[in-house]
């Protein structure tokens, strides 16, 4: 259907994992040292000085993606746990369903055969 989301086992954990290695491989990314070959291309004095402003400023914005992806990965994570989270108590409740007695066993099931 158009619109549905449909999440394969799996897929978050992927999605987590690959989200962090997109923020690990920009962490290792510098423009700013370019400046310096500006510096050394064009003598100093202005240029220079925006050239490295600017590679600054790139980078300031790359450790900005590299945070966020931080973060959204860390949130993928933390969604995986709630969901395991949640099927493990989905789980529990369905055997502690009150219903007058215990949870019915194998042995239960199997006297109640032998005594039909």
């Amino acid at each position: 259907m158009a619109g549905d989301l449909v999440i394969e086992e799996g897929d978050l954990e992927v999605l987590r994992d690959r989200t962090s290695e997109a923020s690990s491989g920009l962490r290792s990314v510098t423009v700013a040292t370019a400046g310096d070959y500006i510096s050394s291309g064009v003598g100093g004095g202005e240029l220079a000085g925006l050239g490295r402003s600017a590679g600054e400023t790139i980078d300031g914005a790359i450790a900005g993606v590299s945070r966020d992806l931080d973060d959204f990965s860390q949130s993928v994570n933390d969604s995986i746990n709630a969901y395991a989270a949640t099927e493990d108590d989905a789980a529990v409740s369905f055997q502690q369903v009150r219903h007058g007695g215990g949870a019915m066993t194998m042995e239960d099931l199997l006297r109640m055969r032998e005594e039909q």
